[in-house]
């Protein structure tokens, strides 16, 4: 029996991106057969204030096996989980490999181990980002290429990019393709019937829908850009008794700093804060669109989402988005601009029944090529660990 380390300590309570990535992950690697069939012992590394709370989310995957382990790791501070992380590895190894779903400093492990790298952001967009922290990521991601038996990657963006920004190839280092996909949470859910999102159209209401971290690098400027247009525009071909903009995520100071000169007359803007799985989904469900007009993405859980509850999505043109909804897909950027090419967009949904229809087939075809995604990363996992020792 071959012995897998799967370290979920990026798993936290706020369910952030990565969270959402090493839940599904390990879900679909803990309902394989190599596992159901004790075929793979796997310990999970999992931070001691969030195991119940993976216990719980994870009980419809035969998680009391014997070949399968949870180990807390301490959470007190980022240095103490570290060492305290390195330390229960090195306890309890031998392992055939060990399999992180992010990029964690383990400088001092000397074990076989995979990290998954998941985008880079602070690469395109370094001004964005605190400067000590793009020397932390060049380091971590050298250290990987020089010293880990291979790399995890999501996309072909990440792909193509670790190649760009680092030279790193499948000609100079095993790279392991572990995507992301549509999360189990999510499908739990039944989708909503077309019929019943046509009625939408009927209405003299138009809601719209900003979901995730509200600031520059998710292109929040770029959508105040687009309601000051569309506060002002007479020229709409689509006219609305009430226009909402609904936001879901955290807002901080550059959030209000680029709010305080913002006065609307005909839209309004509404912050929900945090919302649980129900009312975020009542949001999907009842808004025509949502903004995804960001910079640079490492997949775009929300956009998956909006997809998976016939929300149409506004999107910016990069690389994630085009692989994701494909080419054909209409998408906004600096050349179209985030005004006027919008509505347009927004009045030939509205106003045209075949057009809706044709994005809405388009719709359908991405849902169903991102379903399976987490079910493939752990097939592509379980392939690396089955040819581990294999010449």
């Amino acid at each position: 029996m071959k012995t897998l380390a799967f370290v979920a300590t990026a798993y936290i309570p706020k369910y952030d991106g990565i969270s959402v990535y090493t839940e599904n992950i390990l879900r679909e690697l803990l309902l394989s057969e190599k596992v159901q069939n004790q075929e793979l012992f796997v310990d999970i590394y999992i931070g001691e204030n969030v195991l119940e709370l993976l216990s719980e989310r994870l009980k419809d995957s035969n998680i009391k096996q014997e070949n399968v382990r949870f180990i807390p790791v301490t959470t007190s501070n980022f240095y103490k989980k570290i060492l305290d992380l390195t330390m229960q590895l090195r306890k309890h190894t031998p392992y055939d490999l060990v399999f992180m779903t992010n990029f964690m400093p383990t400088v001092f492990l000397g074990l076989k181990t995979v990290k998954v790298l998941h985008d880079l952001s602070i690469n395109h967009y370094p001004d964005l980002y605190p400067s000590y922290y793009k020397y932390y990521h060049d380091f971590l991601i050298r250290h990987a290429k020089t010293f880990d038996d291979a790399i995890g990657y999501i996309s072909k963006t990440t792909l193509a990019d670790m190649e760009r920004f680092y030279n790193i190839n499948e000609q100079n280092k095993k790279l392991l393709y572990v995507p992301n996909g549509i999360p189990f949470k999510v499908k739990r859910y039944t989708r909503p019937e077309v019929s019943e999102i046509e009625k939408k159209y009927d209405l003299q209401e138009l809601d719209l829908l900003v979901v995730g971290r509200i600031n520059k690098h998710k292109g929040f400027d770029r959508i105040l850009e687009f309601c000051k247009y569309y506060d002002m525009a007479s020229n709409q071909t689509k006219s609305f008794e009430k226009i909402t903009l609904h936001f879901v995520g955290k807002q901080t100071s550059e959030t209000e700093g680029m709010l305080q000169d913002l006065h609307l007359q005909n839209i309004q803007l509404v912050f929900h804060g945090f919302l649980d799985d129900e009312g975020l989904n009542t949001l999907y469900k009842k808004s025509h669109f949502c903004f995804f007009l960001s910079r640079n993405e490492g997949y775009g859980l929300p956009l998956i989402e909006a997809l998976w509850f016939r929300c149409i999505p506004i999107i910016s043109d990069i690389p994630i988005f085009n692989e994701i909804m494909g080419s054909s897909y209409p998408k906004f950027n600096d050349t179209t601009g985030y005004t006027k090419a919008i509505v347009n967009f927004i009045d030939d949904i509205f106003l045209s029944v075949s057009y809706r229809k044709n994005i809405a087939d388009e719709i359908e075809k991405i849902v169903m090529k991102e379903r399976n995604g987490y079910k493939l990363a752990a097939t592509n996992l379980l392939a690396y660990i089955d040819k581990i020792g294999k010449k």
